[in-house]
């Protein structure tokens, strides 16, 4: 018998000053694991992170005004608003084989941060070559 997959609900978020507004449709987030990991971007921006199907995320507004920060082997696109720089997404663009976006759970509306099951990620480990700004 195949495992039903667990029921998902729409959450909505936005950056600091609400120019970026969208919705991602995921399992709850009492049940669902989100990553924090180590490496050298997700440090210091503090994510919060959830993987979604790219189909799963819908901006509301503002997604054309994101701007991009690429860095090391230049795959994943991480995404900020102009604004306010509040980080919102990171998007690999299928490498690694992958067809998520990686989203920012502390972009958020109604979300208590201290009640999520967290999973730590080794980044500065599994990611490669470390990241070292001239």
């Amino acid at each position: 018998m195949a495992a039903t997959e667990p029921e998902k609900k729409w959450y909505y978020g936005n950056c600091h000053c609400a120019a970026v507004k969208f919705k991602v449709h995921l399992p709850s987030l009492d049940e669902h694991e989100v990553a924090v990991c180590n490496c050298s971007i997700c440090a210091r921006n503090g994510y919060t992170l959830v993987y979604p199907p790219r189909g799963d995320v819908e901006y509301l507004r503002g997604e054309d005004t994101l701007k991009s920060y690429y860095f090391g082997s230049k795959k994943a696109e991480h995404r900020f608003c102009p604004a306010c720089g509040s980080s919102v997404s990171i998007d690999p663009h299928g490498a690694f084989g992958t067809n998520f976006v990686a989203i920012n759970v502390r972009m958020f509306q109604d979300v208590d941060l201290d009640k999520l099951k967290v999973k730590t990620v080794n980044g500065k480990e599994t990611i490669g070559e470390p990241y070292n700004p001239e």
